[in-house]
């Protein structure tokens, strides 16, 4: 051991005794990731596939909830124990330099536009359908336009002038408030918990009931002519988020203390007269591998690990509360969220109580969409700023405040373009999802086990059943997003 070696900081009275209660306080950027994928993911793609194949994609869900959990985790791990975020150390992948964070960070920046017109354009569709104006309406579609408009336009004003803190906590708000709702409307619904559990545990790839097959409605029509695997790709791709999320998600994590967070590793030469905390040919990093430093490491992860749980664990309940209710109240009627009607026919989750809640479950919607649109600017900017500081000289790098103002004109206008294109969410979204939502992820996996190997001591590295889950995600995720991908451009 060096003197240079790096040492973790003392460990807080909350982390260096047992687990309680008060770790919770550590759960805060994951209520953004959770805010930011429940809008689409949870309140209508669940419940969509709950209405069309009832419990028999349980595991399609929950299992990618779960592998997208642990992706996320690994990275919050790394950059917890390194300081530096993962896509900082991809750079030196096998290759073409900074080919991996290159790729990664173009297809989650293609990204962008697609979910911030697509969303936007749902929750327009809300507005209309809560102020009364229907499908038939000739100008239905360009109200909805005008509501998305004013959304794109509220939220890039918003995270101008907002601090992180603010967002923070607004979405854990928002976050608390809908699992109260929904965790009551999915035990009033009455679930099946047998279907469930075969659903959840014995992987299937159902077939579309013969009612959609020989239905007359357009939407559904549109959905069956497709090969399953589409369905199951989107499915996958908008349950979580993607690496367009991820990447800004950890970009958070520069406002923390954790562990190796904010502290900067000793300098290395790299052999080109320039200083690098990573050599290039040489491994791993230059931190203490002493019992109490290893010790001080480990129980840094504790906060990543909160934050990162209780995220995917929101998300997780999201899913399959929505999932049961698509089952237990949609399917039965042949409700199919689908076209003009993407989130009218869930208000029976609430209804079933009294009529009267209908206005709590638009007003819930709306809160929803609106929290995933509002979080997902302010880490869309984190997301590219942590892409050019991956490949940028650090001499170089802009300035947060300089990438916030081209990413929020990026967004805002690519946006907008494709809202006023497009009259159709789900068109918007897919190729997002199907991209950057399940194949980059996967990709993501794999990567990580690279970088971990590579540049952490061996004390600190992944566990085996860590490092086999992780492998395992990369190899699903990766065959899915690629076979939806070829489903998607064979079929037109």
């Amino acid at each position: 051991m060096s003197e240079l070696d790096f040492q973790y900081p003392p460990l807080p009275p909350s982390l260096s005794g047992r687990l309680n209660w008060r770790i919770l306080k550590y759960f805060g950027a994951g209520a953004i990731i959770a805010s930011v994928t429940i809008g689409s993911g949870e309140t209508l793609f669940a419940s969509r596939g709950g209405a069309i194949f009832e419990y028999a994609l349980l595991w399609c869900f929950v299992g990618g909830t779960i592998m997208k959990g642990i992706q996320v985790y690994g990275a919050a791990r790394y950059m917890t124990l390194t300081g530096e975020h993962p896509m900082a150390h991809w750079v030196y992948l096998p290759g073409p330099r900074a080919w991996f964070p290159v790729l990664i960070g173009l297809i989650s920046l293609a990204c962008f536009p697609f979910w911030l017109a697509g969303l936007p354009l749902m929750i327009g569709k809300t507005v209309n359908w809560i102020f009364s104006v229907s499908p038939e309406n000739v100008h239905y579609v360009q109200y909805a336009r005008f509501w998305g408009t004013l959304c794109i336009l509220l939220a890039v004003i918003l995270t101008w002038v907002q601090r992180y803190g603010v967002l923070e906590r607004v979405q854990t708000f928002i976050v608390g408030l809908l699992i109260v709702f929904i965790l009551a409307a999915f035990f009033a619904s009455g679930p099946d918990w047998l279907a469930a559990l075969l659903g959840t545990f014995v992987p299937q790839i159902p077939q579309y009931d013969a009612w959609m097959l020989v239905s007359e409605n357009e939407a559904i029509r549109k959905i069956v002519d497709k090969p399953t695997w589409i369905e199951v790709g989107l499915y996958l791709g908008a349950i979580g988020g993607g690496t367009n999320d991820y990447i800004g998600y950890l970009g958070c994590y520069r406002e923390k203390a954790w562990g190796a967070l904010g502290r900067l590793l000793p300098q290395k030469s790299n052999g080109h007269g320039q200083n690098s905390p990573l050599v290039q040919l040489a491994t791993p990093l230059p931190i203490d591998t002493s019992p109490e430093n290893v010790r001080r490491g480990l129980l840094w992860l504790r906060p990543p690990m909160i934050d990162v749980g209780v995220g995917f664990l929101c998300v997780l309940v999201f899913t399959i509360c929505f999932v049961v209710l698509g089952a237990e109240i949609l399917h039965p009627q042949e409700l199919v969220p689908s076209g003009h009607d993407l989130l009218t026919h869930q208000v029976q989750f609430l209804t079933q109580f009294h009529s009267s809640l209908k206005y709590v479950y638009q007003a819930g919607i709306f809160m929803a969409f609106w929290g995933t649109i509002y979080g997902a600017y302010e880490i869309y900017v984190r997301t590219a700023y942590e892409f050019i500081a991956a490949i940028t000289p650090t001499a170089s790098r802009p300035q947060l405040k300089s990438v916030r103002t081209i990413v929020l004109l990026y967004c805002a206008i690519g946006g907008l373009a494709l809202l006023w294109t497009f009259e159709k969410p789900v068109d918007l979204i897919k190729p997002a999802a199907y991209v950057g939502g399940v194949f980059a992820c996967g990709l993501w996996c794999f990567a990580m086990i690279w970088t971990d190997r590579r540049f952490l001591p061996q004390p600190l590295r992944m566990g085996w059943l860590l490092c086999w889950l992780t492998a395992v995600s990369g190899l699903v995720l990766t065959a899915v997003g690629a076979l939806a991908m070829w489903d998607y451009l064979a079929s037109g």
